[in-house]
């Protein structure tokens, strides 16, 4: 099953960059399965090779799943209180801090992908520098965390405080920079195995039912990257709206297919919450839609700023249904 990226809630810069890893996390469960049933010779060689590729990429990706999130919603935690430029002063209404990036997690998966086939230099090399990068910024954001989680800047009038900003902001742009090399490398290799597993769902009609799923999350994902824009005014209405009558028919001939073959779907472990998931993002999807068409604007409500998931028709409400959907396709199982 291949594994699908996360779309991350993050700053409009690192939006682009970090909003595929729970795709790419789908992709690699479902070749993980493959790569079981391959073990029993019923799988042709191609599939057991994307499968072990597969399988490589899967470490690699939960890592940067729990990690790159994290990374990001940290900047975005501190840049919420504290001036990018300036840094913080003392005197700002609300001292939040940051959060802990809980890297040691994503270390282990690093050292199982050396232990895996296929050799991918450039990868393992990226790899790397983003371990090298994770290990310099995660002790600089604890000692940040601890001194504002103890409020020790009451003591010596943010003096501390003032001299992390600049590492803390070069931390963050040098890990931004080495994982967005990293992510690629995957990312590409991760598209180019998806292509080819989707092409071999689609030619095989025993599994219509995993390719009609996989085929409403491609369109998601299409969806998705339509959406992701900061104003009302740069969503390409035209484009937009033909995403979404696409998406909006893969979920209608999934649902159709549900329907009539009853059986087979009751076998498929958490289909039905995956099909009320894709729904919920359809809906959402078309709130952005309606706001688009009668020109309301999802950067005047009152939530757009401090929670914009909570305003409907907001990119970031889109992304947080979206992401559910993706985790619903993660449980399915055939």
């Amino acid at each position: 099953m291949n594994k699908l990226w996360v779309v991350m809630l993050c700053g409009a810069a690192a939006l682009a960059g970090c909003k595929q890893i729970e795709e790419a996390r789908k992709a690699a469960q479902t070749l993980k399965q493959t790569a079981e049933a391959a073990k029993g010779g019923t799988v042709g060689s191609e599939e057991e090779k994307d499968a072990e590729l597969s399988a490589k990429l899967g470490e690699y990706i939960d890592c940067m799943n729990g990690t790159s999130k994290r990374v990001v919603q940290s900047r975005n935690r501190y840049l919420s209180w504290a001036d990018e430029k300036l840094g913080p002063t003392g005197k700002e209404r609300n001292i939040y801090g940051l959060y802990d990036l809980n890297a040691s997690t994503c270390f282990p998966h690093l050292e199982r992908a050396k232990t895996l086939q296929p050799s991918l230099p450039e990868v393992e090399s990226a790899a790397i520098e983003y371990r090298k990068a994770l290990e310099e910024l995660d002790p600089l954001v604890k000692r940040a965390n601890d001194y504002y989680d103890q409020k020790d800047y009451k003591d010596d009038k943010m003096a501390k405080g003032k001299a992390l900003h600049p590492e803390l902001m070069n931390g963050f742009a040098k890990f931004e920079q080495v994982s967005r090399g990293f992510e690629e490398r995957v990312l590409a290799l991760n598209d180019a195995v998806n292509d080819r597993q989707f092409a071999r769902l689609e030619k095989d009609p025993a599994r219509r039912l995993q390719y009609l799923a996989q085929k409403s999350q491609n369109e998601a994902k299409s969806l998705i990257k339509v959406s992701n824009v900061a104003e009302l005014k740069e969503l390409d209405l035209q484009k937009y709206d033909v995403a979404l009558q696409t998406y909006e028919r893969s979920i209608a001939e999934l649902e159709e297919y549900v329907t009539a073959h009853k059986a087979e779907a009751d076998k498929a472990s958490g289909l039905s919450s995956y099909v009320s998931d894709s729904k919920t993002f359809l809906k959402s999807a078309k709130e952005l839609l309606r706001r688009k068409r009668d020109n309301k604007d999802f950067n005047k409500e009152f939530f757009s700023k401090s929670n914009p998931r909570l305003v409907e028709g907001h990119p970031a409400q889109l992304i947080e249904n979206y992401n559910r959907a993706v985790d619903a396709s993660n449980r399915l199982r055939y």
